[in-house]
């Protein structure tokens, strides 16, 4: 009886601190985006006092910063917005879809061919460990050959290079999703007459969806946070939100002297750049649970 009580007691102590370690790290992650939200509604006046905490009551929030990043004309980051959703949606569709097609490939076919047999796992091996080049080693080289074709400076040039990169990382999370064993399902269906292509869009993709749209996800958020090879490919007509907010108004900061206007601009752009990401993550959140659901009742 003791034993059993001291038992009870011991798994409430570790629940409650779970949860107080849980409540201290959402705390740690939520804190610098409050404080960020709260700058991009302070006027300059407001960031040059006292730090405050709580809108309409320690300062009156001021929309400046977002009615200078969402409408003036020479400074608007919608254009670069539009870029970013374009380019990042669609390298991660072409990735996502490169990886399901190569991992069932793999996974699927026999080849009778020695030499194929025999180079496969090095092959796949050499694919993954590209995503451990560096960008900044490919960048130029990318840089002289778009300009040699005349397409820097355009959505397809960096699609094509994003799905490129991300391609490597795809394909080692779908492996496991895409079992390499034979499903039921699919035995089932090649004995109706099913051809490969309807297996892997009416069967594999349907029952694996979750997971190929976390990773769709995954690749969306690693194209949409890219610098470096955005800055290089891109200046004007393609350019992303990212090296435009790092770059442009990093650098008019500096020129202006650091001013609190230029801080609230940045803070609101860095807060409207993370909308995507964070309803997108959301959205998937809320299919799985809606999944969960329906395979509980």
């Amino acid at each position: 009886m003791v034993s059993s009580s001291l038992r009870h007691q011991s798994i409430r102590f570790s629940q409650i601190a779970t949860y107080v370690a849980l409540g201290l790290w959402s705390i740690i992650c939520i804190l610098p985006v409050y404080w960020l939200a709260l700058t991009s509604i302070k006027s300059a006046a407001d960031l040059d006092q006292a730090p405050s905490y709580l809108p309409f009551i320690d300062f009156i929030p001021n929309l400046e910063a977002w009615r200078f990043i969402l409408l003036d004309p020479g400074e608007s980051l919608l254009p670069r917005f539009l870029n970013s959703l374009i380019i990042s949606s669609t390298s991660a569709i072409v990735t996502l879809v490169m990886a399901v097609c190569s991992v069932y490939g793999m996974t699927r076919f026999k080849t009778s061919h020695i030499a194929l047999s025999r180079y496969r796992t090095p092959i796949f091996f050499a694919v993954i460990a590209l995503r451990l080049v560096p960008p900044v080693l490919v960048a130029l080289p990318i840089y002289m050959i778009g300009t040699e074709f005349k397409i820097i400076d355009t959505h397809g040039l960096l699609i094509v290079i994003y799905s490129a990169f991300n391609f490597p990382l795809a394909l080692l999370l779908v492996i496991p999703v895409l079992s390499l064993r034979v499903t039921v399902e699919e035995e089932s269906a090649r004995l109706d007459g099913a051809g490969h292509f309807v297996i892997l869009t009416n069967i594999l993709v349907p029952m694996n969806r979750v997971q190929l749209m976390t990773i769709g996800v995954l690749m969306f958020i690693l194209c949409w946070n890219e610098y470096l090879l955005a800055t290089y490919l891109t200046y004007d007509h393609a350019e992303t939100l990212t090296p435009w907010m790092i770059g442009q108004l990093s650098m008019k900061e500096a020129q202006t002297g650091g001013g609190s206007e230029e801080i609230s601009h940045m803070a609101a752009a860095a807060i409207f750049m993370a909308i995507p990401a964070f309803l997108l993550t959301y959205s998937l959140q809320r299919l799985v649970k809606d999944l969960v659901g329906r395979s509980l009742t």
